[in-house]
């Protein structure tokens, strides 16, 4: 087997391992089109590559795997950096020991990147492509979050059932209720950096959430009850791959609710009037992008929604990369 940095020659074959790993992902997430999507993945893997930070596997020539990626913008004092691949920054063809050639893959195209001063990675695999992602949980990733999508048709739960008030706030809404909306969001922010979370979040300030509430991409949904806000949930047609960027799909964000209506089914009864309002506007799935380190969170959403790709990250000891950059 031979390992060469990323070579466009191939590139054909590296959109056909990309289709064929999406394929095989909707068989088993029925949410999923039923959708090669390969102009989408040819425009992508073809900006990807351009880059150049990657390696490819062949046998007597035929590409076998491949990992790309590219820099992500993150850059600390130091000057060490992050790398990040996508979805569709990996393929590797069935058949044969995909976990290995996985696990190869990231050997050699860290040992490069590491010399270009990078000790963060972080990539995202199909969640049903055990092989691969068994191979990157060995190689010591971890699983920062998932992204998870279901049809519109299925529902939360009957409409109403707790006599609440759901609707969607205007900007205007928005600014007569803005304290109310900020105490939530630092509530919000205190619950996910308590235990078994402990989620700093850097971006956790009353001016960032603010500024994405009221960015024209955004709506936000509130339950009331006898006029206190209890529960808010955003949304916004933000996709993050060629799979949920269409103009069906749209995205849930934060939600959060008070802690003393947990458990009535309001989360529930929120999300389902969203699904009804976005519904007559010819939406066909929502999709979610959620932490994983809190259960309660998992177990909510994964009884509504199916994961389909996980993020995993690793960061490589500074002491490594310098011995690295010195050769």
């Amino acid at each position: 087997m031979n390992i060469k940095t990323i070579d466009i020659n191939y590139i054909d074959a590296a959109i056909k391992l990309a289709v064929d790993n999406y394929l095989s992902e909707q068989q088993n997430v029925s949410s999923l089109f039923n959708n090669k999507y390969e102009t989408e993945i040819n425009k992508s893997i073809n900006e990807l590559f351009s880059y150049g930070l990657g390696v490819m596997a062949f046998e007597n020539n035929e590409l076998l795997g491949y990992m790309a990626f590219r820099l992500s913008g993150y850059e600390d004092y130091k000057g060490y950096k992050k790398v990040y691949s996508p979805i569709y920054g990996y393929g590797i063809k069935k058949g044969i020991d995909r976990g290995k050639i996985a696990s190869l893959l990231f050997q050699h195209a860290s040992e490069n990147l590491l010399k270009l001063k990078v000790k963060g990675f972080e990539v995202k695999i199909y969640t049903h492509d055990i092989e691969v992602l068994s191979s990157f949980v060995l190689n010591q990733f971890g699983i920062l979050c998932t992204d998870a999508i279901k049809n519109i048709d299925t529902p939360f739960c009957d409409t109403n059932i707790n006599n609440l008030n759901c609707f969607e706030f205007s900007k205007h809404d928005m600014l007569l209720h803005k304290e109310s909306l900020l105490k939530l969001w630092r509530d919000l922010a205190n619950h996910l950096q308590a235990s078994p979370t402990y989620y700093y979040g850097e971006e956790f300030t009353d001016d960032a959430y603010w500024e994405y509430i009221n960015d024209i991409n955004t709506r936000l949904f509130v339950a009331m009850d006898e006029g206190e806000i209890i529960g808010v949930l955003d949304a916004s047609c933000d996709g993050n791959c060629f799979a949920n960027s269409d103009k069906y799909t749209i995205n849930v964000g934060d939600l959060y609710l008070k802690s003393t209506y947990r458990g009535n089914n309001i989360a529930q009864e929120l999300l389902q009037h969203v699904s009804n309002v976005l519904k007559k506007e010819n939406y066909k799935r929502l999709w979610v992008e959620h932490g994983t380190t809190n259960p309660n969170a998992q177990r909510f959403w994964d009884r509504y929604f199916s994961r389909f790709t996980y993020t995993l990250t690793r960061n490589i000891d500074e002491r490594i990369v310098k011995q690295y950059i010195g050769n």
